[in-house]
């Protein structure tokens, strides 16, 4: 049931959403690791041909299967893992959402710079795993921080600036190529998910299970 508390202006809805610390680091933190989320959708079939040195056919559906079964492993173990610890620590969600960033860091560096098939399929493994974990925990960590009533604007700032990050990076990805650098590119992308995962463990402090 709505209340005329929960009914706010625009402006000042906007402007309770992003005078909130909280919030800002959350933009950094789903912005960050969507540089390298967009850049497995859109590039992870070339890097695996280039590095593999394998037909586009073969790569296409050898990288998209790997991706896509290891995230959905990631965001089942997210899930239960985060729901388990929030009920014993406040910053469950936080540590849960953490150790799928922390996953997705030596991923990135063995996707950008492995040859061989073991190196780079075990890598885009643990990167799925690792980014289904944080993809299970964004939600859950938004409602911690930000009241019920701003939540879709909130997440809906945060989607729109995951999708810009999308289209810088698909373009800098594109860059590194064309310069035959494109291994190294993807490894320089586990610098913004370490920054990320950083300010995430010492800045997000929830003070409840919901805001």
């Amino acid at each position: 049931e709505r209340t005329s508390e929960d009914q706010l202006p625009l402006f000042k809805s906007l402007l309770l959403l992003f005078s909130n610390v909280a919030f800002w680091i959350l933009l950094f933190y789903f912005a960050a690791p969507s540089l390298p989320g967009w850049a497995i959708k859109n590039w992870l079939p070339t890097l695996f041909a280039d590095s593999l040195n394998i037909p586009m056919a073969s790569a296409g559906p050898l990288s998209t299967i790997t991706i896509a079964i290891s995230s959905f492993i990631g965001v089942i173990v997210g899930g239960i893992l985060s729901d388990r610890w929030v009920q014993k620590h406040i910053r469950g969600r936080i540590y849960t959402s953490a150790i799928g960033l922390g996953l997705t860091i030596p991923a990135l560096l063995f996707l950008g710079l492995g040859q061989t098939l073991p190196a780079v399929v075990g890598a885009a493994v643990c990167f799925g795993i690792g980014f289904g974990i944080f993809d299970a925990n964004n939600m859950p960590i938004l409602c911690q921080v930000v009241p019920k009533n701003l939540r879709a604007t909130a997440y809906g700032f945060m989607n729109m600036v995951g999708v810009f990050a999308g289209a810088v990076i698909t373009q800098w990805l594109g860059r590194f190529k064309d310069e035959g650098h494109f291994g190294l590119g993807f490894a320089l992308l586990g610098a913004a998910v370490l920054l990320a995962l950083l300010l995430q463990i010492l800045f997000l402090k929830p003070k409840t299970l919901e805001k």
